[in-house]
C-alpha cells in the first residue's frame, strides 16, 4: 500500500509540475594536449612515454619516474621479446613440418600439419611476406598438400594459395608456373569435400583476377567448363562463387573471346534455367543478371539470339524478377534487370505493337 501511495504521490507531483523541454547539454570541449611526449626509441623511453601519456589518468598524487634497476630491466626485456614474433622463422618451422606431408596417411592425426598451414595463412596475406614465403621455399610444399588424403590439409592448402595470390601478381605467376591451376580445377570439379571445392574455387578466383596470363591456363585446362559445372552445383557457396567469377571474367575489358567461349558452352541456357528456379538465392540471381548483362553488352548478336530462344522463357523470368526486385527496392538490380529486358526484347515488342 505504501508503494502504491508513493507512486500516486509522485504521479500527482509530476502532473502538477509544468512541462519543460531542456536543451541538450552542450558538448564537452575537446582538450588539445600540448607537449605530447616524444615517440620512444628504447625500453627506458617506452616506460617514460607510457607514464607521461597517462599522467592525467593517474591518481591525484604526482608520480616520479625512476631509472630501472637491472632486475626490472631484464624482466621487461624478456616480456617484450616474448611478444615479438620472427615471421620468417615461424614460416620456416611450418615449412619444415609440412615437408613430411607426403608421409601422412589417411588414418594419421593431421593436427600438426593443419596448424602449420593455419600459421602460414595468418602471415602471407601481406604481399611482402608472401614473396618472402616463396623465396624461402614455401611454395614447394603446396602441391603435396593439395594431394593429401586429408580433406582438411587440401582445403587449408587451397586457402593458403588464395591468401598468397590475392592482388599479388608475383605470386600469381609463380603458382601458374608450378602447374597448380589444373590441380585446383580438378578439386573444384571432383573433390569429395565440399569445403575443399569451395576453397579451391576461391584460390582460382584469386589467381585469375587481374592476371591476363592466367586466362590462357584456364582455357587450356578447360577451366570455363569447370566454372559452369560449379555454377550448377547443389553447394550454394560454390554456386555463388562460380557465378560471381564468371560475371567478373565476362565484365573484363576486351573479354570478347571469353564471352564467346562461355556462350558456346551454353552459359545463357544455364543462367536462364537457374534464374527460372523458384528458390534461386538473391546473391546468385544478382550474379546471373550481371552475366547476362555482360554477355549482351554492345548488342552482341550471338548472345541476343540465344537469349531470345522461346524455350528458355527468359522474358517472363526477367519480368518476374523485376517485380520481386521492385518489392525489395533494390535500385541497382532493378535498373540492370530492366536494361537487360529492353536490350533483348525491345525490338520484339515493337514488332508485336505493329
Amino acid at each position: 500500500m505504501e508503494d502504491k501511495d508513493k507512486s500516486k504521490t509522485e504521479s500527482s507531483n509530476s502532473n502538477s509540475r509544468p512541462l519543460s523541454i531542456q536543451a541538450p547539454p552542450s558538448p564537452t570541449p575537446v582538450t588539445v594536449m600540448e607537449n605530447q611526449p616524444r615517440q620512444p626509441t628504447s625500453l627506458h623511453g617506452l616506460l617514460k612515454f607510457a607514464m607521461d601519456a597517462t599522467k592525467n589518468e593517474d591518481a591525484p598524487h604526482e608520480s616520479h619516474f625512476q631509472p630501472l634497476d637491472e632486475e626490472r630491466k631484464k624482466f621487461l626485456n624478456d616480456a617484450l621479446n616474448s611478444l615479438t614474433v620472427n615471421v620468417i622463422e615461424e614460416l620456416k618451422k611450418s615449412i619444415k613440418i609440412l615437408s613430411n606431408v607426403m608421409e601422412l596417411r589417411s588414418e594419421d592425426d593431421a593436427t600438426e600439419y593443419e596448424t602449420a598451414l593455419e600459421c602460414i595463412a595468418s602471415y602471407v596475406d601481406s604481399m611482402d611476406v608472401a614473396v618472402d614465403f616463396y623465396k624461402i621455399g614455401g611454395f614447394g610444399i603446396l602441391g603435396a598438400c593439395l594431394n593429401s588424403p586429408h580433406d582438411s590439409i587440401r582445403w587449408k592448402a587451397a586457402d593458403v594459395i588464395a591468401e598468397l595470390t590475392q592482388n599479388n601478381p608475383y605470386c600469381q605467376d609463380k603458382i601458374l608456373q608450378m602447374g597448380l591451376v589444373p590441380i585446383l580445377l580438378s578439386m573444384v570439379d571432383t573433390d569429395p569435400s565440399d569445403q575443399a571445392k569451395i576453397k579451391a574455387l576461391y584460390a582460382i578466383s584469386c589467381i585469375v583476377r587481374g592476371n591476363a596470363l592466367s586466362l590462357k591456363y584456364m582455357d587450356v585446362n578447360d577451366g570455363y567448363s569447370v566454372l559452369i559445372r560449379a555454377m550448377q552445383s547443389s553447394i550454394q557457396k560454390l554456386q555463388i562463387k562460380s557465378a560471381f567469377l564468371i560475371s567478373a571474367l565476362c565484365s573484363k575489358e576486351n573479354a570478347h573471346s571469353i564471352r564467346s567461349s562461355f556462350i558456346k558452352m551454353g552459359i545463357i541456357e544455364q543462367a536462364s534455367a537457374l534464374l527460372a528456379s523458384s528458390d534461386v538465392a538473391p546473391e546468385i540471381r544478382d550474379a546471373l543478371l550481371s552475366i547476362l548483362n555482360s554477355l549482351t553488352a554492345d548488342n552482341n548478336l550471338h548472345a541476343l539470339r540465344e537469349c531470345r530462344r522461346p524455350e528458355l522463357s527468359l522474358k517472363s523470368t526477367l519480368e518476374r524478377h523485376l517485380e520481386n526486385l521492385t518489392l525489395e527496392k533494390a535500385t541497382d538490380e532493378i535498373e540492370q534487370c530492366q536494361m537487360i529486358l529492353d536490350r533483348i526484347f525491345a525490338d520484339q515488342q515493337k514488332e508485336q505493337d505493329r
